[in-house]
């Protein structure tokens, strides 16, 4: 079924990144002792900055090993 697969292109890399921020914020505000409004702002600008070099390093490393697309394999039998 068309579509129902993994996202591609801007969407696949809006989700990564969505993920990572989430993983990582959740992260800081585990660590962090008393959240208050400043210290929230402050580790979400970093789960930001964290999750857009996750994705670099992880695009670094698929590009490195070979693996230009993170998609299925196409060459394939059709």
């Amino acid at each position: 079924m068309p579509g129902a697969g993994r996202p591609s292109g801007a969407a696949a890399a809006a989700v990564e990144l969505a993920v990572w921020w989430a993983v990582l914020a959740a992260l800081w505000l585990v660590l962090v002792s008393s959240p208050d409004l400043l210290e929230c702002l402050v580790g979400a600008a970093a789960a930001l900055l964290g999750a857009c070099a996750a994705r670099a390093a992880r695009r670094a490393a698929a590009t490195a090993a070979g693996a230009s697309h993170t998609g299925p394999d196409e060459s394939g039998p059709r």
